[in-house]
């Protein structure tokens, strides 16, 4: 034999794992019989199956038009917070199951609704162009505007002092 002969060897290469999937043991067999030789087999590997997120955000928000597409429902204990209230620099606003509510800056509640009676209290002017109620009670039940029974009564505190109306059995 030459010196010029080159011996090459095979390259050995090794399993690589697909990313996340569990590692086992492989067995690679190399059958022979009677000098009969048969290419190397490995145990047959599953490929990791395919996962596939549910776009909640997707599906029920637009972050590029900033516009909610589906219904939220609140656990019992949940709420929307908006604005973080900082004393002397900003209120906020609380949407609960219970209600809503709002504070100003100096932590005084502006305006709350009161989601298990129906109350509704503001701090500041309530302005409309029509209201329609049963009995307005002006300052603390002195004038009341009672629509059912047509009549305005004006109260000193002790007796009706006012009353523009009918009035059953009255004056």
């Amino acid at each position: 034999m030459s010196d010029d002969l080159k011996i090459y060897y095979p390259q050995t290469i090794s399993d690589t794992p697909f990313p996340q999937e569990k590692v086992s043991d492989s067995s690679i067999s190399q059958a022979s019989s009677g000098g009969v030789y048969e290419p190397q087999t490995t145990k047959a590997k599953e490929f990791p199956r395919k996962r596939i997120a549910v776009e909640t955000i997707g599906s029920a928000l637009n972050t590029k038009s900033r516009k909610i597409l589906a219904e939220f429902e609140f656990t019992e204990s949940g709420s929307i917070k908006i604005g973080k209230y900082e004393a002397g620099i900003s209120g906020d606003i609380r949407i609960t199951p219970n209600g809503i509510t709002a504070r100003d800056k100096t932590g005084l509640t502006t305006f709350s609704l009161d989601g298990d009676t129906g109350d509704a209290v503001f701090k500041g002017t309530i302005q409309t162009g029509a209201l329609i109620a049963g009995i307005v009670t002006v300052g603390n039940n002195n004038v009341i505007i009672d629509g059912e029974n047509q009549r305005i009564i004006i109260n000193d505190g002790e007796y009706d002092r006012v009353l523009i109306g009918y009035q059953k059995d009255g004056f």
